[in-house]
């Protein structure tokens, strides 16, 4: 039997740093494959964890519990099967209901076994979040048995704050206001699974939530996908190549465009684009940006929000 991990979190939260930070301390000697459903066609994040020589199976075609379940399905079948791991990671995106992601997983107990449904919490967007995107975002947290903190940056009081309202919200599960990586291995491996409220349960037995592909465009195209509907909002996520050759100022420069002028409200950024000395990434998060060289190769650049524009944003990425 192989032991599943579901690392969950909304947008930006930090689900691949994560990734990239426990592997190689937590599950140190085994035999590693992470599932990972990024947005759009571009395989950012999973050509991230490649660079860091891991086995990654990318589904990219919309979300593990809705379109994808069949595909999820197959994928679980053919990597125990091929690879024999050890371990399978799941990293969800990060618009996903965390009850449906586990009500998938646990559709093939005859394959792995759910060890620990990790959530990363933004604390520094925590109540923004909540606020414009509670159903998924809180949902996120109440069927996590492992919180963990990401973005540090506030003072001490706020942190505190930001766990008293996590607590609030998920009564059971462990919350490590630590960095990642002063947190003891067995924290990540081991843990009390959090017991399901009647109310709770009543969720896991909903269907999944609504995902309908509008527009696609094929490798090497920008492409516009519609997510989740929930409330009032609606995410879209723009993909497209760049062939440029950028230094990390001239990056900064798109980005900070596109992000400052564009329509609507951009919650996520990211990319690996090729650099004067190799490949870089960069990762936006509001109030947030990260540029570093990277191993991993790549050209693509995506854009996620609400209300955005495909061609509006790509002219202001391009300097048009």
């Amino acid at each position: 039997m192989t032991d599943l991990y579901i690392i969950s979190g909304f947008l930006g939260a930090g689900k691949t740093t994560l990734i990239q930070t426990m592997v190689p301390v937590v599950f140190e000697n085994r035999k590693i494959v992470v599932i990972e459903n990024d947005f759009g066609d571009a395989g950012i994040d999973a050509e991230l964890l490649k660079g860091d020589s891991l086995t990654v199976t990318s589904l990219n075609s919309g979300c593990i519990c809705c379109s994808l379940n069949g595909d999820f399905n197959r994928s679980m079948e053919q990597i125990v099967k091929e690879y024999a791991p050890d371990v399978i990671l799941v990293e969800p995106s990060g618009a996903g209901r965390l009850s449906d992601i586990i009500k998938v997983c646990m559709n093939r107990k005859d394959l792995v076994k759910l060890c620990r449904c990790i959530t990363v919490v933004d604390v520094m967007n925590f109540d923004k979040y909540r606020e414009n995107f509670g159903e998924v975002f809180i949902n996120q947290i109440q069927f996590g048995d492992l919180i963990l903190l990401s973005h540090l940056s506030g003072k001490a009081g706020e942190i505190q704050e930001t766990m008293d309202k996590i607590r609030k919200l998920n009564p059971e599960a462990r919350i490590e206001p630590d960095f990642w990586d002063g947190i003891p291995a067995e924290v990540f491996r081991e843990g009390d699974r959090v017991s399901l409220t009647e109310s709770l349960m009543e969720d896991l037995k909903k269907p999944a939530a609504l995902n309908r592909k509008i527009r696609s465009g094929g490798k090497g195209e920008c492409a516009v996908r519609p997510l989740f509907r929930f409330t009032r909002e609606l995410f879209l996520s723009v993909s497209f190549d760049c062939e440029e050759v950028l230094t990390e100022a001239e990056l900064k420069t798109k980005i900070n465009r596109v992000t400052g002028q564009a329509d609507g409200m951009i919650l996520r950024g990211k990319g690996i684009v090729k650099g004067t000395n190799g490949s870089i990434s960069f990762h936006y998060i509001p109030g947030m940006l990260k540029i570093q060289s990277s191993r991993g190769e790549g050209n693509s650049v995506c854009f996620i929000g609400t209300g955005i524009k495909e061609d509006q944003i790509i002219s202001l990425f391009k300097g048009e």
